[in-house]
């Protein structure tokens, strides 16, 4: 352990930035798409310290395995624990009583005009 704390820092390598990237897209674009099919104001089912956590879990999971790189297949099992602790939660209803700040929502719009460009 005192090895790992030391000497393993992974990064995230190219490709598994990308899938992340691509994940993230996917999941506001199919909030955006039920936003419009139920007319309802738009929930937002990751926001910007979320992907942070998924970041963060991708790396623990490099670390674990004494990797330099971060690979796609942490990204993925991050993602995976991501949807089933948050995603299915928004899905199901859990969140609908919660209510974004026009802080929040800003910095939501912001994200978005990032991500498009």
């Amino acid at each position: 352990i005192e090895y790992c704390k030391h000497k393993c820092s992974p990064r995230m390598a190219e490709s598994a930035s990308q899938i992340l990237q691509n994940e993230y897209v996917r999941i506001r674009q199919n909030a955006r798409e039920q936003s419009v099919q139920t007319k309802d104001a738009p929930a937002v089912p990751i926001t910007v310290r979320q992907l942070e956590a998924i970041v963060r879990v991708s790396e623990s999971l490099a670390k674990m395995q004494l990797q330099l790189n971060v690979t796609e297949s942490h990204v993925r099992e991050a993602i995976r624990l991501f949807n089933v602790s948050t995603v299915d939660a928004s899905n199901s209803g859990i969140v609908d009583s919660i209510v974004f700040t026009a802080e929040q929502r800003e910095e939501f719009a912001q994200i978005e005009q990032q991500i498009k460009r």
